[in-house]
Formats: C-alpha cells, sequence, structure tokens
C-alpha cells in the first residue's frame, strides 16, 4: 500500500483497537514491535502498525505471552516470512521465461 494514501491513526484509537490497554500498548513500543517518532502517545499510527499490533495483541492473549515473549515470536514469523519469500524467488527464478 501506498504510504501517502495509508490511514493514520492516534494513540487513543490503537489503543481502543487493542481492548483499552494503554500499558501494553506502551510496551509494545518498547519492545520495538512497533516503532514510533517521538512520544507514544503523541504519535500517528499507520494501517500497518495497527495490523501489526492487532497481530501481537492475539498472540499475547492466545498464548498468554508477555510482551518480550510476543516480540520475539513476532520476529521469528517475520523471519520465517523472510525465508518463504526467498524460496519462492528461488524457484520462480528456475522457471523458464
Amino acid at each position: 500500500m501506498n504510504r501517502e494514501q495509508d490511514i493514520q491513526l492516534t494513540f487513543n484509537e490503537i489503543v481502543r483497537a487493542c481492548d483499552g490497554d494503554a500499558d501494553w500498548v506502551v510496551n509494545v513500543i518498547e519492545e520495538e514491535i512497533i516503532s514510533v517518532q517521538g512520544s507514544p502517545r503523541e504519535a500517528g499510527f499507520s494501517g500497518w502498525q495497527l495490523a501489526r499490533i492487532r497481530r501481537a495483541r492475539r498472540i499475547s492473549r492466545d498464548f498468554e505471552a508477555s510482551v518480550p515473549a510476543t516480540a520475539l515470536i513476532l520476529q521469528l514469523l517475520d523471519e520465517l516470512e523472510t525465508l518463504r519469500k526467498g524460496r519462492f524467488e528461488e524457484s520462480n527464478r528456475d522457471l523458464p521465461l
């Protein structure tokens, strides 16, 4: 998605999307699950960040994972996705044009 066309959300909107737990959202930012410019409570958030933080919330809730554990799980999932993309691109390189 073009970042210029992406939605912009406030901190309070992000908190509402995450079951209303402002401290949890701040902890997610501190663990660098998402990054923001400046103070979390004054930052603007993109649609990508909303999707990422909601995914983190599901992982945290479903597995009763702490924020650091959630960050690690997301990092491993990101690495897995990168590896899968690389393998897909390699297999497409072998196809005749």
